[in-house]
């Protein structure tokens, strides 16, 4: 991880496995991109601020940012994550504890319940509430999704 966004990128990514994952601990690289957008979006229109500042793209199971794939696959890399392949799925379990340094305690709240509340449903129901949301509706394929358009959201559709 080189910098300062990237490690809080790991962080939060690690955080919503720890707070998001089923009983087993696993969960789908769908779904988790799903609370990562979450969690990001939650923050920008808690504090106006994101956690991340990454673009996050409309793409077919977007929202994403291009930066998560990379985080993933540094995280395997480096023996934080465990990734199984299950039919067409891809499920991702931690290997260590998540870290805390780059995530303020408000930051780490918001995750958990974020990725708590998302824990029992399904990598289909994320989809499609997210894909509910105003900020995916407005926005053309492939392009960048404002940060901005969630604040045009009602609260109990911003996670």
């Amino acid at each position: 991880m080189k910098t300062q966004a990237l490690k809080k990128l790991q962080q939060i990514i690690a955080h919503c496995i720890a707070s998001g994952a089923m009983k087993d601990g696993k969960i789908t690289k769908t779904k988790l991109a799903k609370l990562v957008y979450l969690v990001d979006f939650a923050q920008f229109y808690k504090c106006l601020v994101p956690m991340t500042g990454f673009e996050y793209k409309k793409l077919p199971f977007g929202p994403v940012t291009v930066e998560f794939f990379v985080v993933l696959e540094d995280m395997i890399a480096h023996s934080i994550l465990l990734e199984e392949k299950k039919g067409a799925a891809n499920l991702f379990s931690l290997i260590e504890e998540p870290e805390r340094d780059a995530l303020s305690e408000q930051e780490i709240e918001l995750i958990q319940e974020i990725a708590q509340k998302w824990c029992q449903h399904n990598t289909e129901s994320i989809v499609e509430f997210t894909h509910e949301q105003l900020p995916w509706k407005i926005s053309r394929d492939n392009e960048v999704i404002p940060y901005e358009l969630i604040t045009q959201e009602e609260p109990e559709n911003v996670y």
